[in-house]
C-alpha cells in the first residue's frame, strides 16, 4: 500500500508495495476495472450529448424544409381535387398520397393537416386510432390470457397501454411474491442444513461488506448531517454532500462514500489503505458488485445510443459510426427535399400530375403498404 496521502480513494485502495498475493492482485484489478467502466460510461455521455446537438443543429433545419414540402403538396392535391378533370381511380390515388403525408404532420401537432387529412379520408384519425386501440386491446388481452381494465373500452392507445402495463406490473408483483415465498421457503429449508466452510466464508464476507459500507456511511451522516450546522452557508454545503452520500450508500458505490470521506477530511490515505488491508474479501466483493452494476450501466447506455441515433444492433457506439449514421441520415432528408421539390414542380403541369399518380399507383403495388403504416421520420418513400 502507498504511505502517502493520496487525493483519491482510488489511489489509497491500491496495493503498490511488495510481492502482491493472488488477492491483492485480485484486488487490484477489479479496482481498475471500476475506473475504467466509470470513465467509459461519462465518455460515452459526453459523446452521446455531443452528437445530439451536432445532429439536432444539422437534422433539425432539413427537417423543416422536408414538413414544409410536405404541406406544400397536401395543400396543393387538396386544391387539385377540388377541379375536374380526374378520373376515379385518380383521385383515389391523390387522396389516398394528401392521406399519407397530412396524417404525418398532424400526429406532430398540424391542426389543419389534421382536418384534410379527415376530410378526405374514410376514417378520421381518431376514428383509426380507436379502431387501432381496439385491435391492440385484443391482442394484449390475449398475450396476457385476461381482460384489461375489467374489460372497459379505450379511446386512445395511450390509455389502452397504461393500462396494460399497470396489469402487466400487477402480474409481476404476483410472480415476484410467489417466488420470494419460494425463496424464503428455500432459505428457511437450507438454514436447516449445516453450511458448507465454502457457504459460511460466503455469508461472512457477505456481512463484512455490509458491515464496512454500514460503517462508513454513518461516519458521513454523523458527521454531515445538516440539521446539526447553525451556519447557513455550511448547512447548505453538507446538505449537499448528505445527498451525494445518500445516493452512493442506495447504489452500494465503495469509491463514492471513500471519496466522500476524503472529501469531507474524515479519513486520509492511510486510513483507507489499513482498511484495504484488513477488510480485502468485503471491499473485493464490493468491488464486484459495482463492477456488475457499471457493465450493465454501460449495456444500457449504448443500447440507448443505439436505438436513437440509428446505429445497427450489434454496431460499435463511437464517434465515427455516429459521424456515418448523421451523414446517412443528412443525405436522407436531402434526397427527400430533392425528390418532393422535383414533384411539386412536375405536378403543376395536369398531364405529368397524372402520370405522376399513375407511377406513385405502380410504386404502391410494389411495396408493402405505402399508405398504412406511416412513418413521419421517412415519409418520403412515396415519393422515389
Amino acid at each position: 500500500m502507498e504511505k502517502t496521502t493520496p487525493g483519491s480513494a482510488l489511489t489509497a485502495l491500491k496495493f503498490t508495495q511488495g510481492a502482491l498475493s493472488p488477492e491483492q492482485q485480485r484486488f487490484n484489478k477489479l479496482l481498475a476495472k471500476t475506473e475504467t467502466l466509470a470513465r467509459n460510461i461519462e465518455t460515452t455521455r459526453a459523446l452521446a450529448d455531443t452528437h445530439r446537438r451536432v445532429s439536432e443543429g444539422t437534422l433539425r433545419p432539413l427537417e423543416g424544409q422536408r414538413d414544409a414540402l410536405m404541406r406544400d403538396m397536401v395543400l396543393w392535391l387538396d386544391e387539385r381535387l377540388k377541379r375536374k378533370g380526374l378520373t376515379a381511380k385518380q383521385k383515389r390515388s391523390a387522396a389516398e398520397i394528401l392521406c399519407g403525408l397530412a396524417a404525418g404532420l398532424a400526429m406532430a401537432g398540424d391542426e389543419v393537416m389534421q382536418q384534410l387529412h379527415d376530410a378526405h379520408s374514410d376514417m378520421t384519425m381518431a376514428e383509426q386510432e380507436k379502431a387501432e386501440t381496439a385491435e391492440m386491446h385484443k391482442l394484449m388481452e390475449n398475450m396476457l390470457g385476461q381482460k384489461i381494465g375489467d374489460g372497459q373500452s379505450f379511446d386512445s392507445m395511450q390509455d389502452m397501454m397504461q393500462a396494460s402495463l399497470k396489469q402487466m406490473d400487477g402480474m409481476a408483483q404476483d410472480q415476484q411474491a410467489q417466488e420470494d415465498a419460494h425463496a424464503q421457503a428455500h432459505a428457511a429449508h437450507m438454514a436447516r442444513r449445516k453450511k458448507t466452510p465454502s457457504q459460511q466464508k460466503a455469508e461472512q464476507e457477505a456481512q463484512d461488506a455490509d458491515g464496512a459500507l454500514r460503517t462508513i456511511y454513518r461516519q458521513l451522516v454523523s458527521a454531515l448531517h445538516p440539521d446539526r450546522e447553525s451556519d447557513p452557508h455550511e448547512r447548505e454545503r453538507k446538505t449537499g454532500l448528505m445527498k451525494d452520500v445518500n445516493a452512493a450508500y442506495e447504489r452500494r458505490d465503495l469509491m463514492a462514500l471513500l471519496q466522500l470521506q476524503l472529501r469531507a477530511a474524515l479519513a486520509d490515505g492511510e486510513m483507507i489503505a489499513n482498511m484495504a488491508r484488513e477488510k480485502i474479501a468485503a471491499l473485493t466483493l464490493l468491488l464486484k458488485e459495482r463492477v456488475l452494476v457499471l457493465t450493465h450501466e454501460m449495456y444500457g447506455i449504448k443500447g440507448q445510443m443505439r436505438a436513437e441515433f440509428g446505429l445497427a444492433p450489434h454496431e460499435q457506439v463511437s464517434a465515427p459510426s455516429l459521424k456515418r449514421c448523421l451523414q446517412e441520415d443528412q443525405r436522407d432528408l436531402q434526397d427527400q427535399i430533392a425528390a418532393m421539390s422535383g414533384d411539386l414542380h412536375r405536378v403543376q403541369d395536369d398531364a405529368e400530375f397524372k402520370r405522376w399518380l399513375r407511377e406513385q399507383t405502380e410504386m404502391s403495388q410494389d411495396d408493402f403498404d405505402p399508405f398504412g403504416d406511416f412513418d413521419l421520420s421517412n415519409p418520403f418513400h412515396l415519393f422515389k
